[in-house]
């Protein structure tokens, strides 16, 4: 419907553009219209008119795991996350996605036991053209390609766990502002910068003028292929995370530690990213660098007698690789490592390593299956004691509409 037919339809003989208020009556009903109140009614009909293509999905795991650690074994059955999914387009330029997880809390990286519900994503998005999306609410910080592209659904998942770094020094989520550009000239060009709360707010309050920073950028120089950078910077108030930060794990330091500083920390993380799905062949390398210093927001009389401690450098790598057997089987392998130093006053120091074996065999496009093994080692001498374990790993990943 047009401007002009919206006009005639209310019986509007004439449109003041002078911006002077004129009457409109209609069934005993006198208001006074202004132009700009009449396009804001018009828009507001559009968008009514709109009917959004909403779709729900439901995302779910089951696993079982069996382990030898220190001629000790074990093994377990577990109900994993059950992820909803949705992504509605209201318009052809404008989209909410939001995904709430129902998971269990008796993880790495969470406390307690049982269930909990989670909000993990709540964003809405405005598409300008494909070099400016503006994007506000919660999402996940665009820092490396398996943060940027996987979600909750381990049916898409080419492994049965994260890597390593989700539970160090990634910064999972985001609640702010984030600009955005895709498939920008012939290289595929894309960017990401984002202003938000940081890692020590939750989703309700940040109670701090400091917000965190990400800027991203990747290309894709053919396709099925992307290779990005990014950096992010931060500040952890009294060296405690909330909601937004993966490294909760038994890797970080909590109140009660005997090397627990609570101190403010500026916190930096640099992450590459090269991912390539040709023919039979996916390839997935990441890399994270991240450093962290004590504030120079902090008392010095707190500080003074831990000048020696100095800025530490960590990093973590991962690398796969998997190759199609059949149209629905594949093998894949794994690597994953993490050494952190022991001048760190947020994460413990470490150094391990995780080899991995996969087999995974897709029914559908909704239901798929993966075994994998993993040896875990690492180095003596560290806060964290080095890992001497097997691991037997089976997964049953799905979707419902």
């Amino acid at each position: 419907m047009t401007f002009v037919k919206f006009l005639k339809l209310m019986k509007l003989n004439r449109l003041d553009l002078s911006g002077k208020p004129y009457l409109y009556s209609r069934r005993g009903i006198t208001m006074r219209l202004t132009p700009l109140l009449l396009l804001a009614v018009f828009a507001g009909q559009q968008l009514l008119a709109q009917d959004p293509d909403t779709q729900f999905k439901i995302f779910g795991h089951l696993t079982a795991a069996a382990e030898e650690v220190d001629g000790e074994y074990a093994s377990n059955f577990s109900l994993g996350e059950q992820d909803l999914f949705v992504l509605s387009q209201i318009t052809p330029r404008i989209s909410l996605l939001g995904e709430t997880v129902v998971g269990p809390n008796n993880v790495e990286g969470h406390g307690g036991s049982g269930f909990k519900i989670s909000v993990e994503r709540a964003r809405l998005k405005y598409q300008h053209r494909n070099w400016l999306s503006v994007i506000v609410g919660k999402m996940h910080t665009p820092v490396n390609y398996w943060n940027d592209v996987y979600h909750h659904g381990r049916l898409f998942f080419p492994t049965i766990d994260r890597p390593k770094s989700f539970g160090l020094s990634i910064p999972i989520h985001s609640l702010g502002l984030r600009l955005q550009g895709q498939n920008i000239g012939g290289i595929g060009f894309g960017y990401d910068f984002v202003v938000a709360n940081g890692m020590s707010a939750n989703d309700v309050t940040d109670g701090s003028a400091q917000k965190s920073i990400t800027a991203a950028v990747h290309i894709k120089p053919e396709e099925r292929m992307r290779i990005g950078f990014s950096a992010y910077r931060d500040r952890i108030f009294s060296n405690m995370i909330g909601s937004h930060a993966g490294h909760s794990s038994k890797y970080h330091y909590a109140m009660g530690d005997p090397n627990f500083y609570a101190l403010d920390l500026d916190f930096e993380l640099y992450c590459f990213s090269f991912w390539r799905n040709k023919g039979k062949w996916e390839t997935l390398i990441e890399s994270t660098w991240n450093r962290t210093a004590i504030s120079d927001t902090n008392d010095p009389d707190l500080t003074g007698g831990l000048d020696s401690l100095g800025t530490s450098n960590n990093y973590t790598m991962y690398l796969f690789a998997s190759r199609k057997v059949t149209k629905r089987d594949g093998i894949y392998g794994l690597f994953d490592c993490s050494s952190y130093e022991e001048v760190d006053l947020h994460l413990k120091s470490h150094r391990q390593y995780k080899f991995g074996l996969g087999w995974s065999r897709e029914f559908s496009p909704y239901i798929k299956s993966q075994i994998q093994i993993e040896r875990y080692l690492g180095v003596d001498g560290y806060e964290v004691p080095a890992d001497d374990a097997w691991e037997l790993k089976f997964r049953l990943a799905y979707c419902i509409f």
